[in-house]
């Protein structure tokens, strides 16, 4: 029904539901292109969630002890 339309079907964010001048002149940009843009833009705009300094003091133990027990040609 009209009221679980937002929530009953899944919009991608990449799709472009413009008519086909409209697309045009925005620059034609097909479903990869526009998936890249995103995927870049995500990347740029990456923040590194903040740790319990517990919780890294932690990992970064765990990596150390797992890097000795690798063979050398692992990096």
């Amino acid at each position: 029904t009209l009221e679980h339309f937002e929530s009953a079907f899944f919009m991608p964010n990449i799709m472009d539901f413009n008519s086909f001048e409209q697309w045009s002149a925005e620059g034609a940009k097909d479903h990869d292109t526009r998936g890249r843009e995103k995927a870049r833009a995500m990347l740029a705009d990456y923040q590194e969630p903040k740790l319990d300094e517990g919780i890294a003091e932690g990992l970064r133990d765990l990596i150390a002890r797992r890097e000795e027990k690798l063979p050398d040609s692992v990096s």
